[in-house]
């Protein structure tokens, strides 16, 4: 259907159509609080040749449709680094492929007794078995889940799939250029064989070049020669690879690995955003020109039956993913419940998958299509819903944790106690985890108590007035004790008692105003005044220092929670290590 444009005007009028379309969708999406992908869908049904008949497919609209997909795989690359496949290596061999396997295997057994041969089944049943990483990240960024264990392994999963995905799209580009079984396996093996040197290639040129270029770049100062070569980078390299026989896509998500792990990968990210998203708008509205409205009108019961589907089988084998993990009950329900949505990338194999004739009948691509679409609309309720199910979870287990007033044994590492779990309370209870460093959180607060345990912590109840509880679980003689949910009155009836008991122990505590700071401060304890983000880094990075980790360490998990929480500039605490680590 492709028609080449004559003119300039020929080629300017889609994309001033798609622009149009794109912007409005995007405002009325903000409004009714819909990812956005919903609504580019909706309005490419809308503009195409089955409505208002404003657009039509052409080849301007199939190159920026597929530069949107190009610039998709360059920011998931970017997000990629070794850093991050080490610290995530349990999650990636344990949790993230039982959860796609046990997911995807329902959809691929449905569609091959559909009649779609077994190659098109596996490689759309898998597509199925994919999370939204789009809609996932803003549940976790509105809910503030980015760096409790839920948050970080919803992280890993979400990056092996981004990386099973890659593979994904050269298998299916791979089976639609057709042949017998034979020739598919030679092919495939030959872009396995491909892949893994481009994948060598990409962290050599990441860790040799890629950051001596960019940093000759920023001592220019000149703005436009830096985009310019960020975009040369992204567009070389996935033309190179599409020279090599495999595909666009993985030449951007390998140019996005190769920078991941340099000092600029935010000022990248930040040039190449506005690209991203506009290119990445026109793909999905060009998914929607493809959609049959005939069809979908006639079959809107099936569609919602097949995306109700999509969201309870994913959210029961996803939950029997994470059991088999020894993931809790309440941790498995909030991990399954955010990940049970289809995926962006259902959408980009099918686009492939149709393109050849009779790969994929419309039928399918259309009810398939909508389907997903609708599962991405109600996936932020889905989210919610259960959160509030993995609380009641939790409430229902939380009678199996131990009360204050038991004697617990005494643990021969002296743990670190945390009394609070309020953000700053995770974020030490996280940092000490990151260093391998033995602790005991508590509190006596039970939504909190309960929201943690929902959250992946591990939490007993406990009141920080209970010095006799904490004898029983640290011994004499903790390590320290950390304070998250900060009262006077309390810290100061106890502070003779707990000097006199554990007159080695240092005390921690962060609090929201200078007033608060000196008062906690003139108690004997050191007392952190939260200015960052995330909340309570300060104090984190305090209780590190005090016990022992070099402060190399701790300038690089600070950076680490930054990332998480895309803050752009180092803690004033850290400001002088990081930069000399830069230079």
């Amino acid at each position: 259907m492709a028609d080449p444009a004559s003119t300039p005007v020929d080629a300017l009028i889609p994309a001033m159509t798609l622009l149009a379309a794109g912007g409005a969708a995007a405002l009325v999406c903000k409004a009714l609080r819909l990812s956005p992908i919903v609504g580019y869908l909706a309005v490419g049904i809308l503009i195409g040749p089955d409505a208002f008949h404003l657009i039509q497919e052409s080849s301007t609209t199939h190159l920026l449709a597929e530069l949107g997909v190009v610039f998709l795989l360059f920011d998931i690359g970017l997000h990629v680094s070794l850093r991050e496949l080490r610290e995530s290596g349990r999650d990636l061999m344990g949790l993230a492929p039982s959860h796609l396997v046990l997911t995807s295997f329902p959809f691929t057994i449905a569609l091959m007794l559909f009649g779609l041969d077994w190659p098109v089944a596996l490689a759309l049943g898998l597509s199925f078995g994919l999370s939204s990483t789009a809609v996932v990240s803003r549940v976790m960024s509105e809910r503030g889940l980015g760096s409790c264990p839920l948050g970080r392994s919803s992280t890993h999963v979400l990056i092996f799939q981004d990386i099973v995905a890659i593979f994904l799209l050269i298998f299916a580009t791979s089976i639609s250029s057709g042949g017998d079984a034979s020739a598919l396996a030679l092919t495939l093996a030959r872009a396995a064989g491909l892949a893994v040197l481009a994948f060598i290639v990409a962290f050599a040129a990441g860790h040799f070049l890629m950051g001596p270029v960019f940093r000759s770049l920023a001592q220019t100062r000149n703005q436009e020669a830096f985009t310019a070569v960020t975009l040369l980078l992204v567009l070389g390299a996935a033309s190179a690879t599409a020279q090599l026989g495999l595909s666009l896509t993985l030449g951007a998500f390998l140019a996005g690995l190769a920078v991941s792990g340099t000092s600029f990968r935010h000022q990248i990210q930040m040039e190449t955003g506005p690209f991203r998203g506009l290119l990445l708008s026109f793909f999905f509205m060009s998914v929607g020109l493809s959609v049959d409205l005939d069809v979908l009108a006639s079959q809107w019961p099936l569609v919602i039956a097949i995306a109700l589907s999509i969201l309870l089988i994913k959210t029961v084998f996803g939950f029997a993913a994470a059991r088999l993990n020894k993931w809790s009950n309440p941790g498995s329900v909030q991990l399954t419940f955010l990940l049970a949505q289809g995926s962006e990338f259902t959408l980009v194999v099918l686009s492939i998958l149709t393109s050849v004739t009779g790969m994929v009948p419309p039928f399918v691509a259309t009810i398939s299509v909508a389907a997903v679409a609708l599962s991405l609309a109600v996936a932020p309720f889905w989210a919610a819903g259960g959160m509030k199910l993995s609380r009641k979870v939790a409430s229902l287990f939380a009678g199996q944790t131990r009360p204050d007033n038991e004697i617990t044994p005494i643990s021969p590492d002296r743990p670190v106690i945390i009394f609070g779990m309020t953000p700053s309370g995770r974020l030490t209870a996280d940092a000490l985890s990151d260093h391998d460093i033995p602790h005991v959180c508590l509190d006596a607060e039970p939504d909190r108590f309960v929201s943690a345990i929902a959250d992946g912590y591990t939490v007993s109840f406990g009141n920080a007035a209970n010095l006799r509880l904490v004898e029983a679980i640290a011994g004499p003689n903790p390590r320290a004790v950390v304070i998250g949910a900060p009262r006077y009155d309390v810290s100061r009836d106890l502070t003779p008692a707990a000097q006199r008991e554990f007159p080695n122990t240092p005390r921690f505590v962060a609090v929201d105003n200078e007033a608060d700071r000196q008062r906690f401060s003139d108690l004997g304890m050191r007392a952190w005044l939260s200015m960052g983000k995330p909340v309570g880094i300060e104090m984190a990075a305090d209780v590190l220092r005090q016990l022992g980790i070099e402060e190399k360490q701790v300038a690089e998990w600070v950076s680490r929670e930054a990332d998480r929480f895309d803050v752009k500039e180092p803690m004033p605490e850290t400001s002088e290590t990081l930069e000399t680590e830069a230079a």
